[in-house]
């Protein structure tokens, strides 16, 4: 009889235990187990391999940006180094020309202490000329060192323009570090998270596998069991059909040899007790015939032997 109670697992379901059941449900029962444990693996493997592929594509275009962001922070390094030697440049003109004008200024001094008591007045009128002129007079000369410019405006607003582009970029490239910088933070939190999933995948297909072992040993154990089980009952089929074909031989044999009619009966205790007759009757006349000395009587008294025991038979 099979009696199955139903109790919840650690997972939350429900699992039948069987109890006091045949090999071959048991068997079946754990095989079941088995196939939903490797169904439960090839689901936990795919959802594995779809997550590792989803981390590795971000990856990608994470790793992607960041040479985009490093191929631009390049190029603005390259273009402000550009404008910082354009720049020197320019002060390296300007420092001349202010080592000029100084030498120049020492020339006129001289001069002037020469000429101070004539041209006073007019020493002083030119100082101050000088000195409000020097700025255009040195942007005069630029001017004259390139083509590119026709005008003092134009280098007064090309300087400008250069200032802010400065600033510009500057305040671009600080925006742009921070954001690399971002980025690259970013970039470590997810290669941290994907390697804690992929440990955590690794983790699960371990403990899955060695349900699965478990569950094999389990079902093969089983298996031997109900193998051997089998082969004990094929013995005693055998053993029981040699009885069996034993017991038919000497029934038949008996009903050739007795000399009284014995009916056919397929039961197996009737057909006993007529070969238990039949040798107890063989025994009486062989017992007989050895007291009387080996004579001539004994098929007669195996008759009337035979004869006595019929009545018992037949009842």
């Amino acid at each position: 009889w099979l009696r199955i109670r139903n109790m919840a697992d650690p997972a939350g379901g429900q699992q039948l235990h069987l109890d006091h059941v045949s090999p071959a449900t048991r068997l079946l029962e754990k095989r079941r187990q088995m196939l939903e444990v490797q169904d439960a693996l090839e689901t936990q493997k795919e959802e594995f391999a779809r997550r590792e592929e989803l981390f590795k594509r971000r990856e990608e275009q994470l790793r992607k940006k960041d040479l985009d962001l490093q191929e631009s922070l390049i190029r603005f390094n390259k273009f402000l180094q550009e404008n910082d030697s354009k720049r020197a440049r320019a002060e390296r003109k300007k420092l001349e020309e202010i080592r000029q004008r100084e030498i120049r200024g020492g020339e006129v001094s001289d001069l002037k202490y020469e000429l101070d008591t004539l041209t006073r007045r007019r020493e002083q009128m030119k100082q101050v000329v000088e000195k409000n002129m020097i700025y255009v007079r040195f942007l005069e000369k630029t001017l004259e060192t390139t083509e590119d410019y026709s005008e003092i405006s134009e280098l007064l607003a090309r300087h400008a323009t250069l200032v802010a582009h400065h600033d510009e970029l500057q305040s671009r490239s600080s925006r742009f570090s921070s954001l690399a910088d971002r980025c690259r933070q970013q970039l470590q939190e997810i290669s941290k998270e994907s390697q804690d999933e992929r440990l955590r995948g690794h983790n699960q297909v371990a403990t899955l596998q060695k349900d699965l072992e478990s569950k094999q040993a389990e079902a093969q154990r089983e298996v031997g069991r109900i193998d051997r089980r089998l082969g004990e009952a094929a013995d005693r089929t055998l053993e029981f059909g040699k009885v069996q074909w034993s017991i038919d031989n000497l029934y038949e044999r008996v009903r050739d040899k007795a000399k009284v009619r014995i009916g056919r009966s397929e039961d197996v205790p009737t057909r006993l007790r007529v070969i238990r007759d039949f040798f107890q009757d063989l025994s009486y006349v062989v017992k007989g015939w050895k007291q009387e000395g080996g004579g001539s009587g004994g098929p007669s008294v195996s008759a009337d032997a035979s004869k006595k025991k019929q009545p018992g038979r037949e009842s």
